[in-house]
């Protein structure tokens, strides 16, 4: 079985990724993936984690509506750009670690890349805004003010990577089978909710 986990910033989807794999026996995939991404495109870490979860340039997004709106401009015969390079071996990567089973993945679209699939529990971890600013400022010494521009640039920032790449939206029920509010249950009890999903499946 697989288990991805995506999340709101905050909600905590590593620390329950990091339960649920030690209960299950599972495989825990989350830093060690930006890791491969970026011996695949040969290179730095800190560059495939600064492309992991960006939306496309307005540049970009300006150039795909004109290429709507004007076919004749359509620009598909100069190559790909390097972010669909990179989303080409994030999706590679995904797959690749699905491929061993027993695995639970964190953030990177899982459930996107993944889909809808009998051997797959696509998870989406979302808390209150306040709950969220709370935690990113006790976490990261952080004051509330800046904590609540963290949180709200990092939803934006995801926000528009999976409507951009993936075109669907954080936390749709397109890409997730089981949604849980971790400031309800904790990260024990989040946990427990997965590995009930994963039995059950």
């Amino acid at each position: 079985m697989i288990v991805t986990i995506s999340n709101q910033y905050g909600a905590g989807a590593v620390a329950v990724a990091t339960r649920t794999a030690a209960a299950l026996g599972y495989t825990l995939v989350d830093r060690q993936l930006p890791v491969v991404v970026a011996k695949r495109l040969r290179i730095s870490r800190e560059a495939a984690r600064e492309s992991e979860e960006k939306g496309r340039s307005l540049g970009a997004r300006l150039l795909s509506s004109l290429e709507l709106a004007t076919p004749e401009v359509m620009t598909r015969d100069y190559g790909e750009t390097f972010d669909e390079v990179f989303l080409r071996e994030v999706r590679r990567a995904v797959n690749d670690y699905a491929s061993r089973g027993n695995v639970v993945i964190v953030g990177r679209a899982g459930g996107a890349i993944l889909g809808r699939r009998p051997d797959v529990v696509r998870v989406f971890m979302y808390a209150p805004r306040d709950w969220r600013i709370e935690r990113i400022a006790a976490e990261l010494g952080l004051d509330r003010k800046a904590a609540a521009s963290e949180v709200d640039r990092i939803d934006r920032e995801r926000r528009a990577h999976l409507r951009d790449w993936y075109d669907v939206e954080i936390g749709s029920p397109e890409i997730v089978d089981l949604a849980i509010d971790t400031s309800t249950f904790g990260e024990d009890g989040a946990a427990a909710l997965i590995v009930s999903a994963v039995d059950a499946r």
